[in-house]
């Protein structure tokens, strides 16, 4: 009977649960970001009776959640550093 393939082993900065952490803190990073942009855009539409404001909160919201991922993404791979 011939051998059964083994797995190889991954290196040991490769573990799967810090990988799942990340893309968790990702998408509530995303979500906490645009939702207080929407929640911030609404106060300011019944302050000001515009309409806009939660449409302005929702993309401001969406570029601080992207540039906050990028952060933690070359935090995680440890991009950047000398």
């Amino acid at each position: 009977m011939t051998e059964s393939p083994r797995k190889p082993q991954l290196p040991p900065d490769e573990n799967p649960w810090r990988t799942a952490g990340l893309v968790a803190g990702l998408g509530m990073e995303f979500a906490v970001c645009v939702g207080l942009g929407w929640w911030l855009g609404s106060v300011y539409d019944d302050h000001n009776g515009t309409d806009y404001g939660y449409l302005t909160g929702v993309v401001i919201g969406l570029v601080a959640g992207i540039g906050s991922a990028v952060a933690l993404i070359r935090k995680y791979t440890g991009a950047g550093k000398p």
